[in-house]
């Protein structure tokens, strides 16, 4: 009679184990595309970029035939950052988190270091965009900082059925662009190339103006006066915290 050893046991469930693996990764879905600075999966329509979304989303505003017609912003930065300028028109939904506490904000209403968070309910987020936003097919442009938490909200509403969900790749702020530079030469002549920050408007300092979005780089128009219609009305009140 064989009696199993312990080292034939211990093969045994090592095999279970990468069986199970491999089960469990061939049965995941296949990505559409992915976001590749977040390393998120995106599933909605595709990316805009902000001089796009703003010719067809703000300039043509009032001069619709069909209102239903024109596409929405939705700004899904937190109050704070909505409140230091958004595109004109955009409605702010925050998502993930409504609001966050720090001592020192970036000019953009963003934390300079982290701080407590209030966050935002996957299920509330969607709900309040179907009640400001009924029609599904209706095209919505997302809107964050970066162009990364807009990708989760995006997600979210087309899993909710919104057909022409596109998010706004660069956000508002956006990010340094790097490219190739070099630096040294090594001994047998090839060059010695490092990824450096661009000088975007060359005042020969790095900082925000000097990253790819809307507000900076694109130079777009934003407003800063909140409108009652637009602001998220769920928790109006914290539009005055500060």
């Amino acid at each position: 009679m064989y009696t199993p050893t312990k080292r034939s046991l211990l093969s045994l469930v090592v095999l279970l184990f990468v069986a199970s693996a491999s089960t469990s990764k061939a049965e995941e879905p296949p990505c559409p595309f992915d976001e590749s600075r977040s390393g998120l999966c995106g599933y909605y329509h595709s990316q805009i970029s902000p001089s796009e979304a703003y010719i067809k989303a703000v300039l043509p505003q009032g001069r619709w035939s069909n209102p239903l017609q024109r596409p929405v912003i939705l700004d899904v930065r937190s109050i704070p950052e909505y409140k230091a300028g958004h595109p004109e028109g955009a409605y702010n939904v925050p998502y993930p988190f409504i609001y966050q506490t720090c001592e020192i904000r970036h000019p953009d209403g963003a934390c300079a270091s982290s701080g407590e968070r209030i966050p935002q309910d996957d299920v509330a987020f969607v709900q309040y965009v179907q009640r400001i936003i009924p029609r599904k097919d209706t095209p919505i442009y997302t809107l964050c900082r970066t162009g990364v938490r807009s990708v989760g909200a995006a997600n979210l509403l087309t899993d909710a059925g919104y057909t022409h969900v596109r998010n706004i790749w660069e956000g508002f702020v956006g990010i340094h662009l790097t490219a190739p530079k070099v630096i040294d030469f090594d001994a047998d002549g090839n060059a010695i190339r490092e990824n450096l920050i661009v000088d975007l408007n060359h005042d020969g300092v790095i900082d925000d103006r000097d990253k790819n979005g809307w507000r900076y780089h694109y130079g777009l128009p934003y407003v800063t006066r909140l409108r009652p219609q637009l602001i998220y009305r769920d928790v109006a009140y914290m539009y005055w915290w500060d």
